[in-house]
C-alpha cells in the first residue's frame, strides 16, 4: 500500500438536503445533472478523488480492474410512513453516482455490492434509494450480497471471529484481484459510537453471523474482520451528515464534507475527530490501533474543521429515555463470565444501572433502544406502561437483582409484583421467560423483534408496514424474491450463512499448525449441503422471512 494519506474537501455553502436518501424521478435526464448541487457534487468528489490520486497513485491500481464498490444501505429511509420524508441513514446516492462516474474514466467493470439490515432485502433497497437507475445509466453490476454463495476462512490472530464466512464475491478481494471501496455514511451508531469506514464491513456479513458476537465483544469482532481484507479506498460521505440513534432514523447535520483515504482507520480516526469526538475514547478505533492496523505516519490532506455531532444515546435508565418514554420502567442485570461483580461498578464500587446496562452496549441494549427510537420516528404516542428487563441479573446477597434507573435493586418476586405489562429481551434472561408477557430470545435478538415486540405489546401498528410506506408492497415483493432466490441456492447444495447463534460463546475452528497461527486468514471450504440440511435451511428462511414481520 502507498503511505497513508487522507484528504478532506469541504462542500460550497448550498444546499445539499434535496434527494440526500433517494435519487429524483429525473435522475439521468439534462435537467437532474444541471442541477446546482449535483454539479457541486462532481466538483467535489473529483477534486478529493485527484487530490488522494496524486499521492497514493490508486487509479493505476483500478486500471481496467474489478471495482467493488460498498456503500452503507442498511435502511434506506425515504418515503416510508415515517415522521419526516427522508433521513440521512445511508450513503448518499449522488456521491455515489459521481465516484462511480469518477472510476468509470479508468475502468468499465465496477460493481455496487451491498446487504442491508435483516428483513430490508437488498434489492428493495437499491430501488428505493434509485440505485437500480444509476446502475443501468451506468453498465454496471448491482449484487445484493444476501442472495450469494459464501466462502469461509480462519482467521488466526482474531480474537472473537475466528470463523469468518463471506459472500463469494469477496473472494476476488481477499486473493488480491479486485479493488474494493468501502463508501459509509458520516454518522453516529448506537452500538459503537460512530459508523464509518470499517465498521461499513458488516454489510459483508451473513445475518446469521452478524449476530455471532455482536454483543459486548462487537468492536472487537468488526477488528478481526481486517485480517481478512481492508478497504483499498475509503470514501466517508459527509455531504448531510447523520446524527442520533442509527440504525433507528438519524437527524441530518450540515457538514458538507467528503473525506477520503487509503487506510480506512486513519479515515475514520479524521471522520471521528472532525464529527466532534475523540477517538481515543472510541473502542473500535482503539481496538484497531492495538491490533496494529493504524498509521502513525499518516499524511493529511485538508482543514480538520469541526461540525459537532449529536452522539448516540444507547441508555434506557437515565434521564433522558425517562422524558421520553415516562411509563416505562428499564429493569437491567449483566453478569457475564469474563467479568467479575465490579465490572458494571461505579468507581465507589457500588454497581449502578448506568454502567450494568453498558455491559453489553452491542447487543440487547441498541437493539432494544433501536426499537424505542422508531416509535418516536412513527410519531406513536409515549405514554403507554411497560416493565423492560435486560440481561441475567447480578447475583448478590443470595439473590439475582436487576437495578431500574434510580439505582434501586428489584428481585425476580419483586419484579412480578410491578403492574404493567412485561417484556424480556436477550438469551440472557431467558430464565424469565415464564414470568414476562413477551419474551424475546437471541443473541443477540433478530434486530427487529424487539420492534415487533413493542407493538404487539402496546397494540399499536407498525407506521412502515402500512400503505404510509410508499414502498410496502415493492419491499414485500423484493422479501419474497429474496427468500426464493437463497432458497435455490440451498438447493444446489449452496450455503448463504452459518447457524444462528444462541449464546455469546465464542465459535471454534479446526485445529491449527503452529506456522498456521502466524498467517492472518486461512481458507476453510465448507461442505456442501445434505438434503437433510436443505430441508432445514429451506424452513429456517420461511421462518426468518414470518421474524421481520411477526417477530
Amino acid at each position: 500500500m502507498s503511505k497513508s494519506t487522507v484528504v478532506i474537501s469541504h462542500a460550497p455553502p448550498i444546499d445539499f438536503r434535496q434527494n440526500f436518501a433517494a435519487l429524483p424521478k429525473n435522475y439521468g435526464t439534462p435537467a437532474y445533472f444541471q442541477r446546482p448541487d449535483v454539479q457541486a457534487i462532481y466538483r467535489l468528489v473529483r477534486e478529493n478523488l485527484t487530490q488522494l490520486d496524486e499521492k497514493t497513485l490508486f487509479t493505476k491500481e483500478i486500471l481496467d480492474r474489478k471495482v467493488i464498490l460498498k456503500p452503507n444501505l442498511v435502511t434506506v429511509y425515504s418515503q416510508m410512513g415515517l415522521v419526516e420524508r427522508d433521513y440521512p441513514e445511508t450513503t448518499d446516492p449522488r456521491v455515489i453516482d459521481a465516484v462511480i462516474a469518477f472510476l468509470k474514466q479508468f475502468t468499465g467493470n465496477i460493481t455496487i455490492a451491498e446487504s442491508s439490515g435483516r428483513g430490508v432485502p437488498t434489492r428493495g433497497s437499491f430501488r428505493v434509494a434509485g440505485l437500480d437507475r444509476l446502475a443501468r445509466y451506468h453498465n454496471i453490476q448491482l449484487v445484493a450480497l444476501e442472495e450469494q454463495p459464501t466462502i469461509r476462512y480462519i482467521l488466526p490472530k482474531a480474537k472473537v471471529q475466528k470463523e469468518i464466512i463471506v459472500p463469494a464475491i469477496f473472494e476476488d478481494v481477499i486473493e488480491g484481484r479486485a479493488f474494493y471501496i468501502s463508501m459509509p455514511k458520516l454518522k453516529t451508531n448506537l452500538y459503537t459510537g460512530v459508523t464509518l469506514g470499517f465498521k461499513n464491513a458488516m454489510g459483508t456479513l451473513p445475518y446469521n453471523l452478524r449476530q455471532r458476537n455482536h454483543h459486548f465483544d462487537l468492536d472487537q469482532k468488526l477488528v478481526d474482520m481486517l485480517y481478512l481484507f481492508k478497504p483499498n479506498l475509503t470514501i466517508i460521505d459527509g455531504l448531510v451528515g447523520g446524527e442520533g440513534n442509527c440504525p433507528a432514523p438519524v437527524d441530518p447535520v450540515d457538514s458538507r464534507v467528503i473525506i477520503s483515504g487509503n487506510n480506512s482507520v486513519e479515515t475514520d480516526r479524521v471522520a471521528t475527530r472532525m464529527m466532534g469526538f475523540d477517538p481515543s475514547q472510541i473502542t473500535l478505533m482503539v481496538r484497531a490501533d492495538a491490533a496494529g492496523f493504524n498509521d502513525p505516519a499518516v499524511k493529511i490532506i485538508g482543514d480538520e474543521k469541526v461540525t459537532p455531532f449529536q452522539p448516540a444515546d444507547p441508555s434506557m435508565t437515565n434521564e433522558s429515555f425517562r422524558k421520553l418514554f415516562p411509563n416505562v420502567k428499564v429493569l437491567v442485570g449483566h453478569q457475564f463470565p469474563h467479568q467479575s461483580p465490579h465490572d458494571a461498578a461505579n468507581p465507589c464500587g457500588q454497581p449502578t444501572a448506568g454502567h450494568v446496562e453498558m455491559q453489553c452496549r452491542g447487543g440487547c441494549q441498541a437493539t432494544t433502544r433501536f426499537a424505542f427510537d422508531m416509535f418516536i420516528r412513527e410519531g406513536l404516542r409515549r405514554d403507554f406502561q411497560l416493565v423492560l428487563i435486560l440481561g441475567s441479573g447480578i447475583r448478590m446477597n443470595g439473590k439475582t437483582i436487576y437495578l431500574d434507573g434510580h439505582n434501586t435493586a428489584f428481585d425476580l418476586e419483586q419484579i412480578q409484583q410491578l403492574p404493567g405489562k412485561k417484556m424480556a429481551v436477550g438469551t440472557c434472561a431467558k430464565e424469565l421467560a415464564g414470568v414476562v408477557d413477551r419474551f424475546v430470545d437471541g443473541c443477540m435478538p433478530y434486530p427487529n423483534s424487539p420492534h415487533v415486540a413493542l407493538h404487539q405489546l402496546t397494540g399499536t401498528l407498525c407506521r412502515v408496514l402500512t400503505p404510509k410506506n410508499r414502498h410496502l408492497l415493492p419491499m414485500l415483493f423484493a422479501t419474497l424474491q429474496m427468500c426464493e432466490t437463497r432458497k435455490k441456492l440451498y438447493r444446489q447444495g449452496l450455503r448463504t450463512d452459518c447457524n444462528l447463534p444462541g449464546n455469546y460463546h465464542l465459535v471454534e475452528t479446526r485445529p491449527l499448525t503452529a506456522a498456521e497461527e502466524t498467517m492472518d486468514f486461512i481458507r476453510w471450504e465448507l461442505p456442501s449441503l445434505s438434503a437433510r440440511e436443505i430441508r432445514q435451511a429451506c424452513a429456517r428462511e420461511n421462518r426468518a422471512i414470518l421474524a421481520t414481520f411477526l417477530g
